[in-house]
């Protein structure tokens, strides 16, 4: 295994420090994003190691006791809001050695569906700061998928590590599918949003991912986001044409042969839907 990219090593050391700080409130916390899935599938045979900049989590308002308020306890920890106006994103300022002082984020995220502060960007969790999380589509699934996973540090002189919830494949493949598409066709399109699914695709026992994901299509509260992301599937990713094809075949770039990464991903595609269609 190669080693971890440095702004990857930083990203994890500030999740565990709000992992950590979210302590009395970890019952309610879900593990997300890219950080998540290389938790799921780690490097896989791909060209390109796992890398991302920052922290997902997604808080179950259910769950979620009011004390202490979250902001409190993440401002404790040396955290701070990313602007006066954001929503969600918590900043962790880290000196990489030999270079200027990062801002890495931790983005704190609630079901849309489930969420308090229903048609407003802010969730509004009782007992907390009307901005400390943010309402995201497609993350439901995270509810209901999940497993306890160890989450340790990726540097030799840290000896942390922390069990917690980290979402199930079927849930941070709809929650990924989402993100995309809000994304598509703005600045904020990423490459490596679409290299993620076909981690998930190509690095997720198949057979688990496809109960997982007929399961969340059963249950209310995540169903709207899987017939969705089921939908998104298709269209992302139906034929080697395909907007998602095309984007994990560029995040590989000149490391792998673009037409087969466009080929693998239409025919993972369509053999993940034609299961799900039974």
């Amino acid at each position: 295994m190669s080693r971890p990219d440095g702004l990857y090593i930083l990203a994890r050391r500030v999740l565990l420090d709000a992992v950590e700080a979210l302590g009395d409130h970890l019952a309610s916390v879900v593990l997300v994003g890219a950080q998540a899935i290389y938790l799921r599938v780690g490097e896989s045979d791909l060209a390109i190691a796992p890398f991302t900049t920052d922290g997902d989590l997604v808080l179950d308002p259910a769950k979620l006791a009011e004390i202490p308020p979250l902001e409190t306890a993440l401002t404790r920890a040396g955290f701070f809001p990313a602007s006066r106006d954001s929503v969600g994103v918590w900043i962790s300022r880290q000196l990489r050695p030999g270079e200027r002082v990062l801002e890495i984020p931790v983005d704190l995220l609630v079901p849309a569906s489930v969420s308090p502060g229903k048609g407003r960007r802010a969730a509004r969790l009782p007992g907390h700061g009307a901005r400390v999380a943010r309402n995201v589509r497609g993350l439901e699934g995270a509810l209901f998928d999940s497993d306890r996973m160890e989450l340790r540090s990726l540097e030799p002189g840290d000896p942390r590590r922390v069990e917690l919830a980290v979402a199930g494949p079927a849930a941070l493949l709809i929650a990924k599918l989402h993100k995309l598409a809000d994304r598509e066709g703005t600045d904020r399109e990423r490459d490596k949003d679409a290299l993620d699914i076909y981690r998930i695709l190509r690095g997720c026992e198949f057979d688990d991912l496809v109960a997982r994901y007929k399961r969340l299509g059963g249950i209310a509260d995540s169903k709207e986001a899987a017939d969705t992301g089921r939908q998104l599937l298709e269209r992302l990713f139906g034929t080697t044409r395909a907007v998602g094809c095309a984007l994990a075949a560029r995040s590989l770039g000149p490391l792998s042969d673009p037409e087969e990464v466009r080929q693998s991903a239409a025919i993972l595609t369509q053999t993940l839907l034609d299961e799900l269609r039974d």
